[in-house]
């Protein structure tokens, strides 16, 4: 599920600027430098036109380079923690345990 991005979201491809990621429960959450929300999307996704993994924690999913949709987004705690990876796995770990409790409808 697709759908429009609130404002104070960058989709991660168009970011061009710095971003953090974590990849877990299946799913990449990108939080972009500024933004206020951290983006959801299926897969392992880097967003990127080339990239290059040199050490591969997650050898057995596939990269995903092009343009991919953003699922879902998280209200981002403060815009100054975008790139610590911590809050980032907190972030993930809280949206999977509330996606588990409250599951959404298909549409």
């Amino acid at each position: 599920m697709a759908f429009d991005l609130p404002a104070g979201l960058t989709h991660p491809y168009d970011a061009g600027r710095e971003a953090g990621f974590t990849y877990r429960h299946g799913l990449t959450f990108i939080w972009v430098r500024g933004d206020s929300y951290v983006s959801v999307q299926r897969g392992r996704v880097a967003n990127a036109r080339h990239v290059k993994v040199f050490t591969d924690a997650h050898p057995g999913h596939d990269v995903l380079t092009d343009r991919r949709p953003v699922v879902d987004v998280i209200p981002a705690p403060s815009t100054d923690q975008w790139r610590d990876s911590g809050v980032l796995v907190e972030l993930a770990d809280r949206w999977l345990a509330s996606q588990r409790a409250q599951p959404r409808r298909s549409a």
